[in-house]
């Protein structure tokens, strides 16, 4: 490679499960360059709670949470129970597990950094913060569902109607007009007056508003109810958040947002795709132009919503839901598989290529919301579970006497014997950091087929669900691992997924030499 430029592309396929992969030879890159060496599907053994967060947080630093502190998707420090209760439910206050400066160790960044390499990222968890001025350039997306409105028409004029509809995404508000031509009926929607899109209820439209922190791009239709009335339909919004001068190029109408709602294999959902593949495809190829990295972090996380909706159903269903469920994953895999294929060619067969997943998933049949449990102890106005998928951080103003953690636990385990409060070794044993604010006055757990949620109407449900965050020594949490490169398809895979940095290093060190 003398002469050559150094480049490592490492990209998420997140939630991707192995079997699959092998199963269906999807990120082969030898199909795009036949004599790129490359190496087989391994299994990526996560880490707990196996989740997007953490795993994404033990890949970059190398350890376990009780090295780098990300211990959920969702945790808190020390905020009183009513800050906690006031900003659980609001996206932006919430995600700080996927920011850098949430870390507790150094992570690839720092050490990319400290080798004169550049790098950025394309939504890819905790390379990016906001309070953090000397950011990479990258890019994360968050979603808000999708909501039905009935708008008002004003009186017509000029043989125009128009309505005026006030939103509010992420504390940002924004306004949208409507315009309905009454001879021809065509309504036209838009953030502002002189930059409208057409909408109707046969064929929706992107609308890809700016934000003072970014952007947010919406599917929209619209139906005429009455004369006097028009219902506006918005899908799945997403709301994408620049940091490190990245610069997303305005592509009015081609924005992350699905028009459709997706794997309708589950019908009892609203969900669009957030972001599309393709446009995390078309936005790392834009960052390349833009910035020239040499270390690009870039992750698809549509296997992992397909799953979430559609595994159950893939693997619980009837026959001919099975089947149905199935094709739709796959088409997923594929769907993301054409994105790689592209961004290959772009980037050269000359490029170091890694490839892994975060976790796996498995199919749940009974959401637990402990939070229950506390109202009807009165001991809500002082505590409030938060946490993952399958352990609770319980968060009280002050600490529990002893009597009144019996009476707790007695309560969880009323709810659902599988329900066991973690002591300080049991912590340890996982690897959490014991003793932590994060893991609040108690941690709480429970069995497979099993998550906890944390808010809804009743304490247990029933239900037809998939996710993440259950034990690493079920297989059915593990990821994969697969590389093609000079150097990369060399290297021997990582154990788990706290191996992957060192694997990391490995192949910069010696791209890098050999360049």
């Amino acid at each position: 490679m003398s002469g050559r430029r150094a480049r490592l592309i490492i990209i998420c396929v997140d939630g991707g499960l192995p079997g699959i992969i092998r199963e269906h030879d999807f990120f082969n890159l030898n199909r795009a360059f036949p004599t790129l060496p490359g190496t087989a599907v391994h299994e990526l053994r996560s880490i707990y709670p196996s989740s997007t967060a953490p795993s994404h947080a033990s890949f970059l630093t190398g350890t376990y949470p009780n090295g780098h502190g990300i211990v959920g998707n969702r945790f808190w420090e020390r905020e009183p129970v009513a800050e906690i209760r006031r900003r659980a439910d609001d996206p932006l206050s919430s995600f700080h597990p996927y920011e850098g400066s949430s870390l507790t160790a150094p992570s690839l960044l720092d050490w990319f950094g400290q080798q004169g390499a550049t790098a950025a990222a394309v939504h890819f968890p905790q390379t990016f913060s906001r309070n953090t001025q000397h950011a990479i350039p990258s890019c994360y997306c968050l979603y808000a569902p999708a909501r039905s409105l009935l708008v008002p028409l004003g009186p017509t004029a000029d043989g125009v109607a128009e309505g005026l509809v006030q939103l509010s995404y992420l504390g940002y508000e924004m306004a949208l007009y409507l315009r309905v031509d009454e001879q021809t009926n065509a309504i036209r929607v838009g953030s502002r007056r002189e930059t409208t899109v057409v909408a109707d209820s046969r064929q929706p439209a992107r609308l890809d508003i700016p934000m003072p922190s970014g952007s947010v791009s919406v599917g929209v239709s619209c139906r005429r109810v009455d004369a006097r009335r028009i219902e506006m339909r918005l899908g799945t919004a997403v709301i994408t958040l620049g940091f490190g001068g990245l610069d997303i190029p305005d592509r009015s109408g081609g924005g992350p947002s699905s028009l459709h709602v997706e794997y309708t294999a589950n019908p009892h959902h609203t969900f669009h795709e957030s972001p599309r593949a393709e446009w995390v495809e078309q936005t790392a190829l834009d960052v390349l132009k833009q910035h020239d990295p040499d270390v690009l972090f870039i992750r698809f996380n549509q296997a992992d919503h397909a799953q979430e909706f559609l595994y159950w159903h893939a693997v619980r269903g009837s026959s001919g839901e099975r089947s149905s469920a199935w094709q739709q994953i796959l088409d997923v895999y594929a769907r993301i598989d054409a994105c790689v294929m592209r961004l290959a060619q772009a980037v050269g067969e000359h490029t170091e290529f890694l490839f892994f997943s975060d976790h796996g998933i498995d199919y749940v049949e009974t959401h637990l919301r402990p939070n229950h449990v506390l109202a009807d102890l009165g001991l809500a106005d002082r505590m409030v579970f938060q946490g993952d998928s399958n352990c609770a951080y319980l968060y009280a103003d002050a600490p529990l006497p002893p009597s009144e953690k019996e009476r707790l636990n007695r309560a969880l385990r009323a709810l659902d014997p599988s329900i066991g409060l973690l002591t300080p070794s049991e912590q340890d044993r996982l690897k959490l950091p014991v003793g932590s604010p994060r893991l609040g006055r108690l941690t709480v757990t429970c069995g497979p087929h099993i998550e906890f949620q944390y808010g809804g109407a009743t304490p247990r449900e029933n239900v037809a669900s998939a996710s993440h965050g259950y034990l690493p020594s079920d297989s059915a949490m593990s990821g994969f691992f697969r590389c093609f490169g000079q150097t990369a398809a060399r290297l021997a895979p990582p154990n788990d997924i706290t191996g992957a940095a060192a694997v990391v290093r490995s192949i910069w060190h010696q791209t890098a030499r050999e360049a």
